[in-house]
């Protein structure tokens, strides 16, 4: 019963969180991207889960990639931490003194002449980063031990993963200590971080919103080159060429830039073709800001101007994207958006060429942590993205922005983004100018 009640109160905690931040009633943020996330709201999250969580510990590692712009630690322990540390482990104990821990590798000074200095072990990193304590992950075997003797129970905070996937290094951790100290449980309590990541702060929607800012500028941008001739790619690498003079240093997903037939192709990724006179060009793009994604689709006409029969299939995708999001509010769920764009479609006569979902929750991902099943409440963030695609005709048309759900119905945080036919058709022809 208390992993229930802490999983409501959470809930309410976090709606509470987001009305007091001066945006449940849909007013703008003001300028967004101002503000970064500090380590002082990596601590409040923390201490969320941990009240959350009520007893026992918690760990967590870090099982981040390589990128070109260095170490990137995973959604999950960035969320928590704000820290980029391989193989740092984060250990949460609500009941100890110590309830925030990280521990980091050991330091290999030889190494760090090739790969840059990491930091030493130091009160003032634990200030910093406002932990409890900072240790070496040496530290952590006797950690267990000590933690289990207090309160013997163990929180898979991390996610779950299909039977068939490796063992993640949680719970072959938390395996190795329940087969040597008896009477320890292991509890699921990733649903807790799951929920505090869909419900996003005043800081994450203006994230999100530079993010989306970005994605505009990196948009008309491409479109100012956009001309019969170039190649997929070539558009491709004037998109990210501008996201990244604009201080984002990475997209938020591998970009989808097709024209012609390819626009009927859901994921295309081969950009290898030239762009073609009479051709739609579909753009499903993101960029990313402050690790938070925008993920904005829009469809293209090459030459500056739909064809009839592209902007009677564009007018269609619009009509239902509007519905959509004019249904987007607190208590309905996706599936219930999803079906009134669909409803659209269907009377229009696309239904069988409309085979994607609507909407999807965006945050630190692009397709972010979710239960589907939840109904929205104010803080969350998805997309509204309907579509139809006529392979024979050459004809793919993708809409897709980014909804914040607001105390009153939604806010649309990509609407300076032309959508309408004649302002798609003004932007083209004026990116040109």
């Amino acid at each position: 019963m208390r992993g229930i009640l802490s999983y409501q109160r959470l809930v309410v905690v976090l709606g509470v969180l987001f009305l007091g931040n001066g945006l449940g009633n849909g007013v703008q943020a003001q300028n967004p991207g101002d503000d970064t996330i500090g380590f002082d709201v990596f601590k409040q999250r923390r201490d969320a889960l941990l009240d959350s969580l009520g007893e026992g510990t918690a760990v967590l590692y870090s099982r981040g990639t390589q990128s070109d712009t260095g170490y990137r630690a995973d959604q999950n322990f960035w969320y928590l931490t704000g820290i980029d540390e391989p193989d740092a482990i984060l250990v949460l104990a609500p009941l100890e003194v110590d309830r925030h821990v990280i521990m980091l590798s050991p330091r290999n000074t030889e190494a760090e002449r090739w790969t840059g200095m990491r930091p030493a072990l130091s009160e003032s990193l634990s200030t910093v980063w406002q932990m409890d304590r900072v240790f070496r992950t040496t530290r952590l075997n006797r950690t267990m031990v000590s933690h289990m003797k207090h309160s013997p129970v163990l929180h898979l905070i991390s996610g779950l993963v299909s039977p068939g996937s490796d063992v993640p290094p949680d719970m072959e951790l938390y395996g190795k200590v329940t087969s040597r100290i008896p009477g320890v449980s292991i509890k699921n309590s990733s649903r807790f971080i799951e929920t505090m990541r869909m419900v996003k702060s005043e800081t994450e929607i203006k994230a999100v919103e530079t993010a989306i800012a970005v994605t505009h500028r990196g948009l008309t941008d491409l479109l100012s080159v956009l001309e019969p001739g170039v190649t997929e790619f070539y558009l491709d690498g004037v998109l990210e060429e501008s996201f990244k003079r604009q201080g984002a240093q990475h997209m938020a997903f591998p970009p989808i830039v097709g024209a012609g037939k390819e626009t009927t192709i859901l994921h295309y990724e081969k950009k290898n073709h030239d762009v073609k006179a009479g051709q739609l060009l579909l753009l499903d793009v993101g960029a990313e800001w402050d690790r938070y994604a925008a993920d904005i689709s829009r469809t293209i006409p090459v030459d500056g101007v739909f064809t009839p029969e592209q902007a009677k299939i564009y007018d269609i995708v619009l009509k239902a994207q509007n519905a959509a999001i004019n249904a987007v509010k607190p208590g309905v769920t996706v599936r219930e958006v999803h079906e009134i764009a669909r409803d659209v479609i269907r009377k229009a006569g696309y239904i069988e060429d409309f085979i994607h979902g609507t909407s999807h929750h965006l945050g630190l991902y692009v397709h972010d942590v979710a239960d589907y099943g939840m109904p929205l409440t104010p803080g969350m963030i998805i997309t509204v993205e309907p579509g139809i695609y006529l392979p024979d005709l050459d004809i793919g048309v993708r809409i897709e922005d980014d909804i914040l759900v607001t105390r009153n119905g939604h806010r649309h945080l990509s609407a300076n983004i032309p959508r309408a036919r004649a302002d798609v058709e003004a932007w083209v022809q004026g990116a040109k100018k």
